[in-house]
C-alpha cells in the first residue's frame, strides 16, 4: 500500500513496488485518484484526505484485516503558496504550524491508527513513513524551518511510540521513519539551486532505495530512523 500515491516520491514508490512485486495487489490512496497512473499490477485505488480522520477510516476500513504486507506513507509538507520555511522565530504563524503538524505528524499518526490492524500479522510486515533528517533534534545545527522541523520531530516520536506499543503486543510489524534524501520533487524545487552537483536524486532512485532499505530491516529496527542508504540516524 502507498498513501500519497500521486506525489513525486509516492508515485515512484508505487512503480518501484509494482516492478519488484509484479504479482502483488497494490493499494493506492490519493486525494485525487484520477491522477494515478496505470500499472500492470492489480490495483485498488481509494480517495482519502490525510487531514480528515473520517476520510482515512472510510478508506482503510475497506481493506481486509491482515491483508497488507508492506505500506508506505509518502506525505509531507514544507511549503506552498501560503507558507514558506521560516528563517526566524519572528516569522512563526499559528496557521502554518497547525497545517505542518496536521500534514507531517497528525495525519500519518491517524493513518497508522487505522492501518495497523490491516497489516499482516502472520509474518513480518512493514510500514515506512517519510520523515526527514532536519526533524532530528540531535542533528539540528542550523535552526530555522520551525514548523517543518518540529512537526517531523513529532512524527519521529510517534513512530517510536508505535513501535514500543507493538513490541508489548508482540506484533510482527516493523514501523520506521525513512529519510528520502534531496529528491527532485515539488517539495525540494525552491531549494535545488543550493544542492551540490550530482546530489539531487531522481524520484525513481529514491523510491528504489527506500524499498531496498525497508525490505532489509529486522524487528529490532522498529521505531528507528533510516536514510535512503540504510544508515540509521538519531531523532
Amino acid at each position: 500500500m502507498v498513501a500519497g500515491a500521486t506525489g513525486g516520491i509516492g508515485k515512484a514508490l508505487t512503480e518501484a513496488v509494482a516492478k519488484q512485486y509484479p504479482d502483488a495487489t497494490l493499494i493506492r490512496l490519493a486525494r485525487d485518484p484520477a491522477r494515478l497512473v496505470e500499472l500492470n499490477n492489480p490495483t485498488i485505488d481509494m480517495q482519502f484526505d490525510l487531514l480528515d480522520e473520517s476520510s482515512i477510516s472510510e478508506a482503510i476500513d475497506q481493506i481486509t484485516p491482515g491483508r497488507i504486507d508492506l505500506a508506505f506513507v509518502a506525505s509531507g509538507f514544507l511549503h506552498d503558496y501560503n507558507y514558506k520555511p521560516e528563517k526566524t522565530f519572528k516569522s512563526l504563524n499559528s496557521d502554518h504550524l497547525l497545517y505542518a503538524y496536521q500534514t507531517n505528524a497528525i495525519g500519518p499518526a491517524l493513518l497508522c491508527k487505522h492501518l495497523i490492524p490491516r497489516m499482516n500479522d502472520q509474518q513480518v510486515s512493514r510500514i515506512g513513513i517519510l520523515s526527514a533528517r532536519v526533524g532530528s533534534i540531535s542533528d539540528n545545527r542550523l535552526g530555522g524551518w520551525h514548523a517543518y522541523r518540529s512537526s517531523k520531530a513529532a512524527l519521529n516520536m510517534l513512530i517510536r511510540n508505535f513501535a514500543i506499543e507493538l513490541g508489548y503486543k508482540r506484533r510482527q510489524l516493523i514501523i520506521v521513519g525513512l529519510q528520502p534524501g534531496t529528491t527532485d520533487t515539488q517539495l525540494s524545487a525552491p531549494f535545488q539551486a543550493n544542492v551540490p552537483d550530482g546530489q539531487l536524486q531522481t524520484t525513481q532512485y529514491t523510491a528504489e532505495q527506500l524499498l531496498k532499505v525497508i525490505s532489509c530491516l529486522k524487528m529490532e529496527d522498529s521505531g528507528k530512523l533510516f536514510d535512503f542508504l540504510g544508515l540509521p540516524f538519531e531523532p
